[in-house]
């Protein structure tokens, strides 16, 4: 057992004199997160906002009870909690983490909390208990969920789930602690919609009404890949018949600060929310982004439940030409700006230094830190210990930055803790990641999972620091230590290089690597308004509202 420091509860009442218990317990729990390389999935606020929105009752009201069968640390079950769900259960494989997200709760102020340890679907520490809601990040990359000892299992009535479709049997274990009229929100990954080995699940689940509605969330929401909300409950409620889709990838837009695209969750909770409640007043659903579709209708061969397969195509009744016109001119002028986004580079005429033998000098990070030069530090939710005022500024999170998104949280941080220009961010310690921080990042305090570089300027420039580092030797020679999980928990600044320039030299350089990052962006965004054109002219051919131009192609 390690020695403790002495003066370990002294500096623990410390904190919680300044900052208050709660926020005390979050600065600690970031830490512990950190330095045991843990690398919990933990749900995206935005996206955890919004599961507990539409976990909501029929009538509005906030369900009296919520359980959570994977709850981590318990961000899901807080943000139920500050939703107005007074009742919590939750249940996580991991000991630790469970007590974690108990102690959480409760100094957040909620008392109504059971959370137990083990594995929810071989030894349900809940079996007995029924709520109203269900809110659930199942485990992603589940080899093996058990299957060969569940197999006579009750909960199973949608027809026993396939080893490698895991999230369907967190789904029916959802379904099966719902009370009559509870509802089950649960994020799932995109082939869960069209896997083959799900088809016969998932046409029981349409056939008896239990699957009410699959939302797509923006591109990048969560970690897994086309991330889908799944909306269901016990014994098909009302409306019999029909299954709500909502593509909310149609909602992201072009970021006016930045070449790229951005999302606007204020405007995909309001949009998602809307045409969920009308939904359910069987009110008429259909929009831009959303569309009802019967039984029938989905119980294909394959009973495909991907929104984009439905919204996309189906809801395509009208096309405006003259717009379809200025989307398509616009991609055309974007990609003849591309021709010239490149910069000119040429052979280097001193490529190494003779006294090494024609080899690049190098020097590594850790001698710049030594040196002075670099300034490195992690992000986590740590509060300033010593002043309670200090301001409360935006958390840039590990979602926030690699998605390009605003900061979505808040925080208490000291000046010298946040974000300002010139500083290089690197995420989920890959230096392949590695960049400037953007303008609207500037102010904010650096979240668990980022590590934040600041520069002398006068020494070391910033867009060749951050470009050198995703490629080359930096690169080539970085070996970031990994976790159990085998994600890098830690940037080895002792194995990251950099090749020796001077400062004039660094800028002309750093130069060029800036005006790459910026076609890459310009590449992405032309890619992305090349796409939307495109199933723009595949929806309206297909619905037989265009014909071919012979004149034009001619």
């Amino acid at each position: 057992m390690p020695v403790l420091p002495s003066t370990l509860g002294a500096d623990i009442d410390g904190l919680g004199e300044s900052l208050g218990t709660a926020e005390a317990f979050e600065a600690l729990r970031s830490r512990w997160g950190d330095a045991h390389a843990r690398q919990v999935e933990a749900t995206p606020a935005p996206v955890a906002e919004l599961m507990c929105v539409l976990v909501g009752l029929t009538d509005g009201a906030a369900p009296s009870s919520v359980l959570d069968p994977a709850c981590g640390t318990g961000g899901l079950l807080l943000q139920a909690a500050q939703g107005g769900m007074p009742a919590l259960f939750g249940q996580d494989v991991d000991p630790d983490l469970a007590e974690i997200t108990s102690v959480r709760l409760r100094l957040h102020g909620y008392d109504d909390v059971s959370v137990a340890s083990g594995d929810s679907l071989a030894e349900d520490a809940h079996a007995t208990v029924r709520v109203q809601g269900v809110v659930c990040n199942p485990p992603s990359g589940q080899h093996d969920w058990g299957q060969t000892g569940l197999g006579y299992d009750t909960r199973w009535i949608y027809g026993l789930p396939p080893k490698g479709e895991p999230e369907l049997a967190w789904l029916q274990h959802a379904l099966a602690h719902l009370d009559d009229g509870g509802r089950a929100v649960l994020l799932m990954s995109a082939g869960v919609a069209v896997r083959p080995s799900g088809r016969r699940i998932r046409a029981e689940l349409v056939r008896r009404g239990s699957l009410r509605a699959v939302v797509a969330l923006p591109s990048g929401s969560a970690r897994i890949p086309g991330a889908h909300l799944w909306l269901a409950e016990p014994g098909g409620a009302m409306p019999p018949g029909d299954v709500l889709f909502v593509d909310a990838d149609l909602l992201v837009g072009p970021d006016p600060e930045q070449s790229g695209t951005a999302t606007d969750w204020n405007a995909v909770h309001a949009a998602v929310a809307s045409v969920w409640n009308r939904f359910q007043a069987g009110e008429a659903a259909d929009t831009d982004i959303a569309i009802s579709v019967s039984v029938t209708a989905l119980l294909s061969d394959d009973v495909d439940v991907t929104p984009a397969r439905h919204v996309r195509t189906d809801s395509c009744d009208t096309v405006d030409l003259e717009r379809l016109e200025v989307d398509r001119a616009g991609w055309l002028r974007s990609l003849n700006g591309l021709s010239d986004a490149l910069p000119d580079v040429r052979r280097a005429t001193a490529p190494g230094d003779p006294a090494t033998g024609g080899m690049q000098p190098l020097v590594s990070l850790d001698d710049l830190i030594r040196s002075g030069a670099l300034r490195i530090w992690r992000g986590s939710l740590t509060r300033d210990r010593a002043d309670c005022t200090t301001a409360q500024v935006p958390l840039l999170g590990l979602d926030d930055g690699l998605s390009r998104s605003v900061p979505s949280g808040r925080v208490h941080a000291a000046e010298a803790e946040r974000i300002r220009e010139g500083d290089v961010l690197v995420f989920a310690a890959a230096p392949e990641t590695a960049r400037p921080a953007d303008p609207r990042e500037y102010g904010a305090a650096a979240g668990q999972g980022v590590t934040v570089l600041r520069p002398q300027r006068a020494s070391l420039d910033p867009w060749f620091l951050a470009g050198a580092m995703t490629g080359g030797p930096g690169l080539g020679r970085s070996g970031a230590s990994a976790g159990a999980t085998g994600r890098r928990s830690r940037l080895d600044t002792g194995r990251l290089f950099l090749p020796v320039r001077p400062p004039e030299e660094q800028c002309r350089i750093g130069r060029l690597f800036r005006d790459i990052a910026r076609f890459e962006e310009s590449l992405t965004a032309a890619v992305d308004q090349g796409r939307r054109v495109a199933r723009q002219l595949s929806d309206a051919l297909a619905s037989g509202l265009v014909d071919p131009d012979d004149d034009r192609q001619r």
